[in-house]
């Protein structure tokens, strides 16, 4: 891999990193503001309703930001001509799709969560599907030409502009003023998916000019959905099993003994509380996939087997220093976190299974850019329907007795991530004939992690004293230990420090 290349994955990667932890930051803001303006009850509608929208999302976007970020960089296409294409597709699928889900609205919310409270909430996020997918494509382009600073712009103000609303609303007008809070926060996502349209749509008309002419490359579309079709297939998948789980969930901690109200409470709180958390770390595996697979598909196109070698293994060095102590940290003051943060109280037996199995999650995430990168986009949907299937088998398995209900469906859905990744790990080894050395990617990260150990034992020793605030207490630790962590790091050689 030329030193080009490489620059263009650690910048991008940096970039898009940035742009997620910003994201990722005012989406726990935007998480607490939820927290006081839904309740608990009204969260767990809303965490109801999310997977299915995620699911809609996959359909009108269709795969096609992996396919025109890999055409593009392989650098045997047009790129005009190729956005176009993309963007007739993207529109094709979704226009009839909005129409067919606000006329189905009614049968959907019944039969899917049997409560026609949820009829408004569909008829709403339908209109953020043509928006969402024409945002994607654009993604796509921008990720192509290793141009990330208009995509990193629209994540954040995206976001942005969903907190400033719901701040306003909580501080200026107040959340009884609304009688259906829930509908008003899923108003929130067309509104947010607009905004990140305008500003990916204004930076590519800069780019480029209009484009002009009818496209008759019947071979680029077939390109087009060779390697988009299983990248939808995946991520439908993902959003079906989020949906199977919105209802499957709460019907069977009710089947357990559980209220009906406790049991959407529970959803609620497992979902819209503590997997944020354990999501938060992905701001980095997602920004070094995204950017894996046009440095990988450039790669592959040229022959060069060296430079795979060296971006992937590059990749998991980065998860790894990156996720190593953070999973600590979680599983030290991740619960402490979530109470600042929500007020949750989340059981021990149910946030840690979740962290332990997301250690896993941000390895299976690069994995998949890997893989996509080697064009097999089908492999990441094969193996993520088996790990689904398992999932959800082992949370009816888990959930049978009604005392071990409540803390087997979190560890289900760790060993749920724990099997994707191990699935996909297998699969990169064997396609590409590259042996991933997990001893050398892991062994410096958990050295350096002792020091840390140590850091966060000695602070607590020395706040238990002195009666420290819950938040400065939980600051100075997180602020110790990433110094600890670094420190320690440094002198553990000079790969990890490069990759800093």
């Amino acid at each position: 891999m030329d030193m080009r290349k490489k620059r263009s994955l650690w910048w991008g990667t940096l970039t898009l990193t940035g742009a997620a932890v910003a994201s990722r930051g005012l989406g726990l803001v935007y998480r607490m503001l939820l927290a006081r303006f839904l309740g608990a009850e009204g969260l767990g509608f809303f965490q109801m309703i999310f997977p299915f929208y995620v699911a809609l999302v996959t359909l009108a976007v269709a795969g096609t930001p992996v396919a025109v970020s890999q055409l593009i960089a392989e650098e045997h296409t047009n790129p005009r001509r190729l956005m176009r294409l993309a963007l007739i597709i993207v529109t094709v699928v979704s226009v009839p799709l909005i129409g067919l889900v606000i006329m189905l609205a009614k049968p959907l919310a019944v039969m899917l969560y049997h409560d026609p409270r949820f009829i408004p909430l569909i008829i709403t996020i339908a209109p953020a599907l043509i928006a969402v997918g024409f945002s994607a494509v654009l993604r796509g382009y921008f990720v192509g030409i290793q141009q990330l600073t208009y995509p990193a712009l629209s994540q954040v103000s995206e976001q942005l502009s969903r907190v400033v609303i719901l701040y306003t609303i909580l501080n200026f007008i107040g959340r009884h003023a609304f009688h259906n809070a829930p509908l008003v926060a899923v108003a929130l996502i067309p509104i947010g998916e607009g905004v990140s349209l305008v500003i990916l749509a204004l930076a590519y008309v800069r780019s480029y000019a209009p484009l002009a002419g009818v496209m008759s490359h019947t071979s680029k579309v077939r390109d087009i959905l060779r390697l988009s079709v299983p990248v939808t297939f995946s991520r439908l998948l993902g959003s079906l099993v989020g949906v199977i789980e919105a209802f499957f969930i709460p019907m069977r901690l009710e089947a357990a003994g559980m209220s009906p109200y406790n049991a959407i409470r529970y959803f609620g709180q497992l979902t819209g509380m503590a997997l944020p958390l354990i999501f938060f770390p992905t701001a980095l595996t997602l920004s070094l996939s995204t950017n894996l697979v046009p440095v990988v598909a450039h790669c592959h196109s040229a022959e060069d087997e060296q430079g795979i070698r060296e971006a992937v293994m590059e990749g998991l060095e980065a998860t790894a220093v990156f996720t190593v102590p953070v999973t600590i940290l979680l599983l030290a003051l991740g619960i402490k976190l979530d109470d600042l943060f929500f007020h949750a109280h989340i059981h021990a037996d149910v946030f840690y299974p979740l962290v332990l199995g997301g250690f896993f999650l941000y390895f299976d995430i690069t994995l998949s850019g890997a893989l996509r990168g080697l064009g097999r986009t089908d492999i990441p949907m094969r193996n993520d329907l088996i790990a689904s299937a398992l999932e959800i088998l082992m949370i009816y398995l888990l959930s049978i007795n009604p005392r071990m209900a409540p803390t087997g469906i979190p560890t289900a859905i760790g060993l749920g991530f724990v099997l994707s990744m191990v699935f996909n790990a297998v699969s990169f080894t064997r396609l590409s004939r590259i042996r991933i050395p997990w001893g050398k990617i892991l062994l410096r990260p958990l050295a350096s992690s002792i020091p840390v150990l140590l850091t966060l034992a000695l602070w607590h020793i020395w706040g238990m004293g002195r009666h420290l605030p819950q938040a400065e207490s939980l600051m100075g630790s997180i602020g110790l230990t990433i110094l600890a962590y670094l420190l320690s790091l440094r002198l553990t050689g000079p790969t990890h420090h490069r990759l800093l």
